[in-house]
């Protein structure tokens, strides 16, 4: 449609536009002020421009350019009084096209789309009379002013404040009347004050995370795992989130480790699992934790924080063929944030590589640290922490120590330090990491503890000792002519492998020299001997006095 000449002039009365205040309800305050019916604004309005269409989404130049005419305020103000204002932050409104329907229809594929109808904070509409635009978003669930939740649907009517289809102005024009036709004739509309209604007050939490939401809408900095990023990735990131967690809490068999409100999302099982990613949940209460949930992951100090905190919603997740990746994958749309936390989460022992890689040694030298750690200390400062076989906790664990030297990488890299294969490491790394209990900060404590208790010696040159032991007999057997009588010689491989895996501290599997164990044997032999017995067998092998430094304080 044309513009129809002579009806661009301004309005006698001008209105100021607030910061904050809604086109529409701007409109109904000039409508007022120049005696004019909402109607007939929108009349001339329609008849002056090209399409009011998405008016309160995405005006377009023309309208932009008659709200001027019409009312004085510059184009930029008036797009700042619509939701085009959070284009590029807490909406993506990339493509919409007022005139061309079908691009409607894929922004609201996007989800979370405000259409018809806002919440409202009735304090601030009986203290001002405006309505907020901000209140318009689904990602805003709080009054900060007056610390409650925002209310979102009419007591009288059931429905969503200003859901009027036909006109972006209410008839009742700026009143604090609800406004909303009743469907009996075009002058029956609810005629419920919203500035007399109660709202019910908000957490603490939802109203720290709405103040972050708030400054990051405004352009203020905002914070991701610690570091600066947009206002678009932390905004996408905590929605993202919001919604996995929507899910989550729907599917959910178990709610004991999860948040109280959890069971309130629950769906009947005869019923369809609702789709979060496209529509926001209604109870604003619910969605309101739920986004304070994910702003308090996005805002950690750094990412194993914020994979703890997501850790028990993981847990929660179905059982499912495609796995526990490919059902979160399935519903939310994964941001580069989100995705990050996702994977640290589901693999504990990325985590806990990060925390070993990033402090310094835990011993002066690697020469200091046995292939496996001795069974005092394991049982001092590992228990518990792992599912796996002591005798595999105590190999990770000597992994571990060397993990933090420089140049050590990976978990191949530490097992080649230490003398073992690359293969048994990185299968020690994944057994452990299975079966991990503890977060990695307490797992890496226990490291440090562990590698803090170790005596200093250079445990290869005690590893050349046993060798030696292997290689000739004269020692084994001048031992089990004085200690154990009528011991053959063939037991002399049970002595060194006992010297090996107890003395030296080595695993079993990397002492070539002396041939193959049966295992129960070495089991046996290593019950047979007495107290004197193992003095005297051990000190058959020479023990480095420690003259490499021992641990640095820590």
């Amino acid at each position: 449609m044309h513009p129809t000449p002579g009806l661009e002039r301004g309005l006698p009365t001008l209105v100021p536009l607030h910061p904050g205040q809604a086109l529409d309800c701007y409109l109904e305050h000039v409508a007022d002020a120049n005696y004019l019916s909402t109607a007939r604004l929108v009349h001339r309005l329609r008849a002056a421009t090209d399409t009011t269409r998405h008016l309160m989404l995405a005006p377009t130049d023309p309208t932009l350019r008659t709200l001027f005419a019409f009312t004085g305020q510059p184009e930029a103000s008036v797009r700042a009084a619509t939701l085009a204002r959070y284009d590029g932050t807490a909406l993506d409104l990339t493509g919409l096209d007022p005139h061309t329907p079908a691009t409607y229809r894929a922004v609201t594929a996007r989800g979370w789309l405000p259409g018809h109808g806002t919440q409202v904070c009735p304090q601030c509409l009986a203290a001002t009379g405006r309505w907020t635009l901000a209140w318009r978003l689904p990602t805003t669930t709080c009054c900060t002013r007056h610390g409650c939740y925002l209310l979102t649907s009419c007591p009288g009517c059931g429905r969503a404040f200003r859901d009027q289809r036909h006109s972006p102005l209410r008839i009742v024009g700026a009143t604090t009347q609800c406004g909303n036709p009743l469907g009996r004739g075009p002058r029956e509309q609810c005629a419920v004050d919203l500035a007399h209604l109660a709202a019910a007050p908000a957490d603490p939490a939802c109203l720290t995370r709405q103040r972050r939401h708030d400054l990051a809408t405004s352009g203020g900095d905002v914070a991701v795992l610690g570091a600066p990023t947009t206002a678009r990735e932390y905004l996408s990131t905590v929605r993202a989130l919001a919604i996995l967690l929507l899910h989550i809490a729907t599917a959910a068999m178990d709610h004991h480790d999860l948040p109280s409100w959890v069971p309130n999302v629950a769906t009947p099982r005869h019923e369809r699992a609702p789709r979060w990613a496209l529509k926001a949940h209604p109870d604003i209460v619910v969605r309101s934790h739920a986004l304070t949930v994910a702003d308090v992951v996005v805002n950690s100090p750094d990412l194993d924080t914020a994979a703890t905190l997501i850790q028990p919603w993981l847990q929660a997740v179905p059982d499912t063929v495609g796995g526990t990746l490919g059902w979160l994958g399935d519903h939310t749309r994964m941001t580069p944030t989100l995705t990050t936390v996702i994977m640290a989460a589901h693999t504990p022992r990325r985590r806990l590589s990060h925390h070993l890689d990033t402090q310094r040694p835990l011993t002066r030298s690697p020469r200091q640290i046995p292939q496996v750690i001795p069974t005092d200390l394991y049982e001092r400062h590992l228990t518990g922490l792992f599912t796996s076989r002591p005798q595999t906790v105590r190999l990770f664990v000597s992994l571990c120590i060397a993990r933090t030297h420089p140049g050590v990488d990976t978990w191949a890299q530490a097992a080649r330090i230490l003398g073992l294969s690359a293969d048994l490491g990185e299968r020690a790394a994944r057994a452990c990491s299975a079966a991990q209990l503890a977060t990695p900060q307490v797992v890496a404590a226990a490291v440090a503890a562990t590698a803090a208790d170790l005596d200093g010696h250079d445990v290869r040159d005690v590893e050349k000792a046993v060798v030696r032991f292997a290689a000739t007999s004269r020692m084994f057997t001048r031992w089990a002519r004085t200690e154990r009588p009528g011991t053959r010689a063939s037991s002399q491989r049970y002595a060194t492998h006992w010297l090996w895996t107890h003395v030296a501290g080595a695993h079993p599997t990397t002492l070539a020299s002396a041939g193959r164990v049966d295992a129960a044997m070495a089991r046996a032999f290593a019950a047979s001997l007495t107290q004197r017995q193992q003095h005297t067998l051990t000190r058959l092998v020479p023990q480095p006095q420690p003259t490499l430094p021992g641990p640095e304080a820590r």
